[in-house]
């Protein structure tokens, strides 16, 4: 009988990753539609651009990490789900108009998906600690400052907004309810819901991390 209610437990946490994981190739496949329908790009240019968006993250950290096939290689439906979403996307936008809000709100959302799931994917692999923090970071950040630098933008971690930060603290978040001994799943939820609250604080409060300045910036002020 515990056997199995320990299968079905693994079970449902596998179901919740798996889907949490979709959801955040979708959302951050919007906001790469988002950013790329700004720059008036055509439906070529918004697939890339979202695809970028969602799966660069991934790509990288699966290299640096000597993890193969790549995740969208080994699972073709997160390519599909990439698609699938750039491209309703891109029929809504021409449809209504959609505040840029929207994109940062997104773009908040996957971040907060991809840092842990890219943390787990490491813990997975045997790494430490620090490197699943790294490996997190950099799946959360790294399509989104491709999206950027394909579309001409300063990308959005090196902005002083909470960004990276957000993604730190959570990350810091889901290691630490790990070691207290809290189950996957409860860190898990732990580690997202502060990096979107810390994210989305920034976003709506206007809350940023100070800028470094030159003296003759503040002259010029």
């Amino acid at each position: 009988m515990m056997s199995e209610l320990a299968t079905s437990s693994a079970s449902m946490a596998s179901s919740i990753t798996a889907f949490l994981d979709f959801f955040g190739i979708a959302v951050f496949a919007i906001s790469g539609a988002l950013t790329a329908g700004h720059k008036k790009l055509d439906i070529f240019g918004v697939m890339v651009v979202a695809l970028i968006t969602c799966l660069g993250g991934g790509t990288l950290r699966d290299l640096i990490l000597d993890a193969h096939p790549v995740v969208w290689i080994e699972n073709t439906n997160y390519l599909f789900v990439g698609i699938l979403a750039a491209f309703a996307t891109f029929v809504v936008v021409r449809l209504y108009k959609m505040p840029m809000r929207m994109l940062e709100v997104c773009d908040a959302i996957g971040l907060a998906f991809f840092t842990i799931a890219g943390m787990q994917k490491a813990q997975a692999l045997g790494y430490s600690p620090e490197i699943a923090l790294l490996m997190g970071l950099m799946t959360g950040v790294a399509g989104g400052i491709l999206r950027d630098i394909v579309c001409n933008e300063i990308p959005l971690i090196f902005h002083k907004e909470i960004y990276a930060t957000a993604a730190i603290a959570g990350g810091i978040q889901f290691l630490v309810f790990q070691t207290i001994g809290f189950d996957a799943e409860v860190s898990m939820v732990v580690g997202m819901v502060t990096i979107l609250a810390l994210r989305l604080t920034g976003i709506f409060m206007g809350l940023s991390m100070p800028a470094f300045l030159f003296s003759d910036d503040r002259q010029d002020d």
